[in-house]
């Protein structure tokens, strides 16, 4: 990933990062290390992604 797409995928994402810093100052292993963590708190907060699947088949539940 280049530098240039780091810091536009962060600035697309909800991150309060850019409004205390300057992302072109960071050096590449912080850049790196705020990319991984946006990343990591994506995948742990699926619940709005499995709210949008579509169901194949109709289906229902007993609870």
């Amino acid at each position: 990933m280049s530098r240039s797409y780091k810091i536009a995928l962060i600035l697309k994402s909800r991150n309060s990062l850019p409004v205390y810093e300057d992302l072109s100052r960071l050096s590449d292993a912080e850049l790196d290390a705020q990319v991984r963590s946006m990343v990591r708190r994506m995948r742990t907060n699926e619940s709005n992604v499995i709210a949008r699947l579509v169901l194949r088949r109709p289906t229902f539940s007993l609870n």
